[in-house]
């Protein structure tokens, strides 16, 4: 156990000392640090899978086949390690889905929700190249039915599940584009869904989702590869050490998103149509902290905000968090400006729930796990991207003896962080 910890000890001192110097930069290492990550944007047309339903007609369970549906879908990500890894995250349109309703059924829809994941390009991304592909991702896939002699006042109950489906595929790069194609295969391809309050049917999904995308690639460091701005940045660190400014507040906003990764006794107990439904969603993070550099050390505070409301039959729930969270996570080591960081996190939460009309609501500390990594080629720079996981074990709201859980996985992909006046201090330098 000692020896291995001594290996793992080695390997982090190694990449640190690998990525760069602790006071000066040479041409090498800026022009390798730049190309190791490049930020996409994308569009793609997502063939969700089709299958077969159970249904009651006259007492008697019946069954009848779906197909499955066009639908787009938008793409923020980031090429790793030279092009040889993608991580994104892919927000589907489905108010615009195209899809085709059986005979009989006012609704009967098999979606995707936002999908987070990670593809391997063994031959790396490259112009005029095609690379093949390999990736996994983790999504939450949603079922909802309603006959059309149905007359529930919330209408149907949405079956939600967490998968994680294998991806293969192919991308041609052509200038700052990607073209890809790839399938997808989930190995969840059966259920039970509450056709009536006291009533499941099975339900069959085709194991088979394709997808065709392409996004824009911007290499948003590519004026750093010079020998002018490498002397520049030395000369800047020079000033911010001796000006004892490499310590900088900063503050940060970017996209979130929030699943409940472990199921509500709540649910279970009185609704039980509603227990495979997840709570989540979008929402904004916004951070601001103190960037202390001699350890590598951030501590800030962050707030975020999810709402979600869910529906079925007779019923309807709307749930809010507000998490008002402080934050302390310091780096374990600086490759070539890819800095991964691990730390706790201490919050108030207000959690809430308006069941059928009746409010439910507390407020209490927590305590949880924050990892992610930065982008940042060089101390100096007045801006970087981070990335950034949360997660707060068992964090529940206590109705009637039992939990609704509000125990969000939340993952901001793209986050924005502004270190706060170093633009004006090297307006000042210059001068």
């Amino acid at each position: 156990m000692k020896k291995s910890i001594n290996i793992v000890f080695l390997l982090f001192w190694f990449l640190s000392a690998a990525g760069q110097s602790d006071s000066t930069y040479t041409f090498d290492y800026i022009d390798r640090s730049t190309r190791f990550a490049w930020l996409t944007l994308g569009f793609e047309t997502f063939r969700e899978p089709g299958g077969k339903t159970g249904y009651l007609q006259n007492g008697n369970l019946q069954r009848s086949s779906f197909g499955g549906a066009l639908t787009p879908r938008l793409t923020i990500g980031g090429i790793h390690f030279w092009g040889h890894a993608d991580f994104y995250v892919t927000f589907p349109l489905n108010f615009v889905s195209i899809r085709n309703n059986p005979g009989g059924f006012e609704t009967l829809k098999f979606s995707q929700g936002i999908e987070t994941g990670a593809r391997i390009y063994p031959l790396k991304l490259k112009t005029g190249r095609l690379s093949p592909f390999v990736g996994i991702s983790f999504n939450t896939f949603n079922f909802q039915q309603l006959r059309e002699e149905d007359d529930f006042k919330e209408g149907a109950p949405t079956f939600q599940q967490i998968v994680a489906p294998l991806e293969v595929g192919l991308t041609y790069t052509a200038g700052q584009y990607h073209l890809s194609a790839s399938a997808y295969y989930n190995s969840i391809d059966q259920l039970n869904y509450a056709i009536t309050p006291t009533t499941t049917g099975p339900v069959e999904i085709d194991p088979l989702s394709f997808s065709l995308r392409i996004y824009k690639y911007w290499d948003t460091d590519k004026g750093m590869r010079s020998h002018k701005v490498v002397r520049k940045l030395n000369r800047y660190y020079q000033f911010l050490e001796n000006e004892k400014k490499l310590n900088a507040w900063y503050w940060g906003i970017g996209p979130s998103a929030a699943i409940q990764m472990s199921r509500s006794s709540y649910f279970r107990n009185n609704f039980p149509f509603l227990y495979r439904d997840r709570t989540g969603g979008f929402m904004p993070d916004l951070t601001f902290g103190r960037h202390l550099s001699k350890p590598d050390l951030n501590i800030g505070v962050s707030y975020r905000t999810v709402g979600d409301r869910l529906t079925g039959f007779e019923t309807e729930i709307k749930v809010r968090r507000h998490s008002a969270m402080i934050e302390v996570y310091k780096s374990i080591f600086d490759w070539l400006g890819f800095v991964p960081f691990l730390g706790v996190t201490s919050s108030f939460e207000h959690l809430k729930a308006d069941i059928n009309g009746q409010q439910f609501s507390d407020t209490k500390s927590a305590i949880g796990l924050i990892a992610g990594w930065d982008i940042r080629v060089t101390k100096t720079g007045s801006s970087l991207l981070r990335t950034n996981l949360r997660w707060i074990p068992d964090l529940h709201l206590e109705v009637e003896g039992e939990k609704i859980m509000f125990d969000h996985l939340e993952f901001n992909f793209i986050q924005y962080v502004h270190f706060i006046g170093r633009r004006k201090a090297y307006e000042k330098f210059k001068k």
